[in-house]
C-alpha cells in the first residue's frame, strides 16, 4: 500500500529524530479533501503498532464515526494482510470500547472526543482527525497531555477551518510565527497544502496547489464539478484548504459592503422599528434600529446600543433602557425572538411598549427578507464596526422545507446584531397604515 509524493514527503519531516527521540511532537498536516489523509493515518498507527514499540495509541476525532471509519479500516488492513493478522491478539468493537490488541502488547483504540474522553490514560500516539471541528481547547488538552512521560507524537489532519476552528487556528499561528523565527518551536511539524489567495477560485493552479492528490486519486473533472454545485466559501475551505471567515455565507460577497453609507444618519422623525436580541449564554445583546427612509423603499439600519457580561446580562436594566429608546424614537414595534429575549419583551409590553414575536419560520422568512434588502440595494447602513462584524459573521443553515436562516453555532462569535437587524427589517420593509379619508 504505498504512500503518494505528499505523503512520503510528510513522513520524512514528521518523523525526523533527535538525541531525545521524535524531534516534532506536534505535527499538523493540511490538505484538501480527499487527498489520502485517512490513509496516511492508517500507515501512521500501524507502523507505531508494528515497528516502534507504542504500547497504547489512542484515536479521536469530533465525530465519533470519522474516529470508527479509520478504526474500521485499520482493523480491515490488518486482519486482511497475513502476516500482521498473525500478530492480532483480540479485536473489541462494542460500542464505546473499540480496540485492537497485538501480541506484543500494543493496543489502538478510539476515544471520545470530550475533555473526559482520554483522561486516566497514558498514550505513545495521539490521533486527532477533522481538527478544524474542535471549536474550544477541552479535548485538545485532554490527548495531548496523555503524552507528557512518554515523550510520544500527536497526529492530526484537516482541510482549512473558519474563525470557529480554534485550535487549528492556534496551531497555524504558532507556525506561521516561527517562520519569521527558525527554530523557534522545533516541537511543532506543520505542513499545509493550500491554494495562492491571490488566485482566482477557478484558477487550476491553485486546484494543484491545494490537491497533492490530483491525477492520483481524483482529477479536474471531479473538482470542476464541486467547483460549479457548492457555494464560494465552502468550495475554498474544502477543495483549496483556504481559510474563511465563515463556512456557508448567507451574503454573496460585497453585497453588505456594497450597501454601506458613510452619510447615514439616524433621523428620529422617520418611522423607525427596534428589535432586541440576546446570545443562548446571556452574555451579549443588542439593540438595532431600521428606519423607512424618506421614499418608503429604502430603509437605513442601525445599531443603538450592546450590552456584555462575564456573567449574564441584567434583563431589567436593557428593557428600561429599550423602553426609553421606544419612547423617544416613537417606536412603531420592537421586535424579539421568543426563544432569546421573551424575558426582556414581557417587561416592555408590561409597560405599553409593542412588542412583536418573529422567531420558527418568521425568522427564517425575515432572513431572506434581509438578503433580498441588501443585494437589490434597498438596505444602506453606516459601516458601524460591531454591526458590520455581526453580519459578515453569520452562518447560514438550509432548513428541511428548503428555506434557510442564520445560525449562531456555525458563526464564528457573537451575532446578536445580526439577528436583531434581520428581525427589525422584517416590520421596517411592511407597508405603514395610510389614513384615508371618506366623505358621504
Amino acid at each position: 500500500m504505498p504512500l503518494l509524493p505528499w505523503q512520503q514527503h510528510v513522513c520524512r519531516n514528521a518523523l525526523a529524530l533527535n538525541a531525545k527521540g521524535w524531534q516534532h511532537r506536534t505535527n499538523v498536516i493540511l490538505v484538501a479533501r480527499q487527498s489520502g489523509k485517512t490513509h496516511l493515518l492508517r500507515m501512521r498507527i500501524l507502523a507505531g503498532l508494528l515497528l516502534w514499540d507504542e504500547k497504547l495509541i489512542i484515536a479521536t476525532a469530533q465525530s465519533r464515526e470519522v474516529a470508527l471509519e479509520t478504526f474500521r479500516s485499520v482493523v480491515d488492513i490488518a486482519q486482511n494482510t497475513p502476516w500482521i493478522a498473525n500478530e492480532i491478539k483480540r479485536v473489541s468493537v462494542t460500542n464505546g470500547k473499540e480496540e485492537l490488541e497485538l501480541k506484543n502488547g500494543a493496543r489502538y483504540k478510539i476515544v471520545a472526543p470530550t475533555a473526559g474522553g482520554p483522561r486516566g490514560l497514558t498514550a505513545d500516539l495521539c490521533i486527532i482527525d477533522e481538527l478544524r471541528e474542535h471549536s474550544t481547547f477541552d479535548s485538545w488538552a485532554a490527548m495531548t497531555y496523555t503524552l507528557q512521560t512518554t515523550g510520544g507524537q500527536i497526529w492530526t489532519t484537516s482541510n482549512a477551518g473558519d474563525a470557529t476552528s480554534v485550535v487549528l487556528n492556534r496551531l497555524r499561528e504558532q507556525a506561521l510565527q516561527s517562520i519569521s523565527s527558525p527554530g523557534s518551536d522545533a516541537s511543532l511539524y506543520y505542513a499545509e497544502w493550500s491554494a495562492d489567495p491571490t488566485l482566482k477560485i477557478d484558477d487550476r493552479d491553485g486546484w494543484y496547489q491545494a490537491n497533492p492528490s490530483l491525477g492520483y486519486l481524483i482529477d479536474e473533472d471531479t473538482l470542476e464539478a464541486r467547483y460549479r454545485s457548492d457555494p464560494s466559501n465552502v468550495f475554498r475551505t474544502e477543495a483549496l484548504c483556504q481559510w474563511v471567515d465563515v463556512l456557508d455565507s448567507p451574503w454573496p460577497p460585497e453585497a453588505w459592503a456594497n450597501c454601506t453609507n458613510t452619510e447615514l444618519r439616524f433621523d428620529q422623525a422617520l418611522p423607525t422599528m427596534l428589535a432586541i436580541d440576546v446570545t443562548p449564554d446571556r452574555r451579549h445583546a443588542a439593540l438595532v434600529a431600521v428606519q423607512q427612509l424618506d421614499d418608503e423603499e429604502n430603509i437605513g439600519a442601525h445599531l443603538l446600543d450592546t450590552w456584555e457580561a462575564d456573567g449574564a446580562i441584567d434583563d431589567l436594566a436593557i428593557a428600561g433602557a429599550i423602553a426609553k429608546h421606544a419612547r423617544d424614537l416613537n417606536a412603531r414595534v420592537v421586535g424579539f425572538d421568543r426563544y432569546t429575549a421573551s424575558g426582556i419583551a414581557a417587561r416592555l409590553a408590561s409597560v405599553g411598549i409593542p412588542v412583536a414575536d418573529c422567531s420558527g419560520q418568521a425568522f427564517s422568512t425575515a432572513c431572506d427578507e434581509l438578503l433580498g434588502a441588501m443585494v437589490s440595494g434597498r438596505l444602506q447602513h453606516a459601516g458601524q464596526e460591531t454591526l458590520c462584524e455581526h453580519v459578515l459573521s453569520s452562518a447560514r443553515k438550509w432548513t428541511s422545507d428548503g428555506g434557510w436562516r442564520i445560525i449562531r453555532r456555525q458563526s464564528a462569535g457573537p451575532i446578536a446584531a445580526a439577528v436583531a437587524l434581520v428581525i427589525a427589517t422584517h416590520y421596517a420593509i411592511q407597508p405603514l397604515p395610510k389614513a384615508e379619508l371618506y366623505i358621504g
